[in-house]
């Protein structure tokens, strides 16, 4: 199941993209248009609360998941 993990920025979302690879974790970078602006984030396959672990490892900071998960 694919899973849209929202971040702060365009910026943070090719860095998150970069360290997923490295961890050879399949990611792509997504942008959103919604009625309030645009959203930026990484689409992955697989436990997006994981994937956000190891994010914030590297100081990368989920802010929402959309279509699986949690994120406290």
């Amino acid at each position: 199941m694919n899973s849209f993990i929202i971040l702060r920025s365009s910026t943070a979302a090719m860095h998150a993209v970069k360290i997923l690879r490295k961890e050879n974790i399949p990611a792509s970078y997504t942008k959103k248009v919604t009625s309030r602006g645009c959203r930026f984030g990484v689409t992955v396959n697989g436990d997006p609360e994981e994937i956000c672990r190891v994010l914030r490892k590297k100081g990368v900071y989920c802010v929402e998941i959309k279509g699986g998960g949690m994120l406290k």
